[in-house]
């Protein structure tokens, strides 16, 4: 039964994921595609760098609440942490390869934040802390999340969370660092946005 749950809402996840709120606040606002600016990435950071601030931060919003949505569902259906994660990591895929959106979207960090926010919400707080420190001595903020990613699962791990909750967060971290490779090795982002 777990398993068919699973299906369900990782199905699920991948259509609400495929929701671009930084593709549809941006042409509500400007006219414009956010795939067509900057960086060329449907993210709420490429948002918030030209299109406007609070604009960013409510894609960014609402970005994390398409995985956390899923979680929430997905434990009140009463479906275990490995479970629920695997479900909701469909949102992430969705968020980057939006079946709305000619698969062109962005690179899935607020839909990552949706999920570690629910299950590591402290030891997701301390990973910023590194993770903007090697940011910033690089002279890359942008690349802030890259590292939360990396090492809120370590963090986790080396604050003794449950060994099947480190191993699905792992799994995030590497499901997000193989899609950034595909949409890089793609040069996705830098090609003419199809229609």
């Amino acid at each position: 039964m777990e398993i068919c749950k699973t299906i369900v809402l990782a199905v699920a996840a991948y259509f609400v994921g495929s929701v671009s709120f930084s593709y549809i606040l941006t042409k509500k606002k400007t006219g414009e595609d956010i795939r067509d600016i900057d960086v060329k990435n449907a993210g709420a950071l490429n948002v918030f760098a030209n299109i406007g601030k609070f604009l960013g931060v409510i894609v960014g919003f609402l970005d994390c609440l398409k995985t956390l949505l899923i979680v929430v569902i997905a434990k009140a259906w009463g479906l275990d942490t490995v479970y629920t994660i695997f479900a909701a990591s469909f949102g992430i895929i969705g968020h980057c390869f939006p079946i709305y959106h000619d698969f062109y979207g962005g690179k899935g960090a607020s839909c990552v934040v949706g999920i570690f926010i629910y299950f590591i919400p402290v030891e997701f707080l301390i990973s910023i802390i590194p993770a903007a420190l090697i940011a910033y001595s690089i002279h890359r903020i942008g690349t802030t999340p890259i590292f939360f990613i990396i090492f809120s699962p370590i963090i986790s791990y080396l604050f003794r969370k449950p060994i099947p909750l480190v191993y699905s967060l792992a799994y995030i971290s590497i499901l997000t660092g193989v899609i950034n490779a595909v949409i890089i090795i793609s040069k996705r982002d830098f090609k003419e946005v199809p229609g």
